[in-house]
């Protein structure tokens, strides 16, 4: 019998902001500031990667990882359509 500490459950589903702002309405600095936010929130996402790729953990955090990138494309694609 193996005397290991369990890990503490890693709370993903928090990690990302559950509403989306309307950036369409946006003007350019608040679509930066938006980015901004949103880069930092996949800093810190990508520092709680879950060391085992076959486990339930990093299932879901690849699944928010992805949604976030989402976000960040959509932010970039609005940003390219102002300029």
């Amino acid at each position: 019998m193996e005397n290991r500490k369990k890990q503490p459950e890693l709370r993903i589903q928090n990690s990302v902001p559950e509403e989306e702002p309307d950036i369409l309405g946006m003007d350019p600095a608040e679509l930066k500031d938006y980015l901004a936010r949103l880069y930092a929130l996949r800093k810190d996402l990508d520092s709680r990667e879950p060391g085992n790729e076959e486990s339930e953990e990093y299932d879901d955090w690849a699944d928010a990882h992805e949604e976030l990138e989402d976000r960040i494309d959509e932010v970039l694609d609005r940003l390219d359509e102002l300029n």
